[in-house]
């Protein structure tokens, strides 16, 4: 990704992407996949990274989109 990880471009992101991990029979978004995805984009889902933070804002921002 040639954008910087910030929650502002990281929530834009999930905005476009957040379909693709939509469960077909409940509409609901896996927030958990969205976050893990967004990390991938980025290439910040190394060990000790933000995915292993359960504090960082790419959680809140994941959850946003929880139907």
């Amino acid at each position: 990704m040639t954008t910087p990880f910030t929650e502002a471009n990281v929530l834009r992101w999930m905005r476009r992407q957040a379909y693709q991990h939509e469960d077909k029979t409940t509409g609901e978004v896996n927030i958990t996949a969205l976050a893990e995805a967004a990390a991938d984009a980025w290439g910040e889902n190394g060990p000790g990274g933000c995915l292993d933070d359960e504090s960082h804002w790419i959680w809140e921002a994941a959850a946003k989109f929880a139907s």
